[in-house]
């Protein structure tokens, strides 16, 4: 049901910031990059 799905989209959402941090530190990934996909998450007024 709806729980379960909340769960899924959870652990999804862990699993995505893992990577990231997995990424960042062997450096497959930029601190910049890192940046842009936290806030892109976030709508922040202009």
């Amino acid at each position: 049901g709806l729980q379960s799905r909340l769960e899924l989209e959870l652990v999804a959402m862990d699993l995505r910031i893992a990577v990231s941090a997995v990424g960042e530190i062997v450096g497959e990934t930029t601190t910049e990059d890192l940046l842009d996909s936290i806030f892109s998450q976030f709508c922040l007024g202009k």
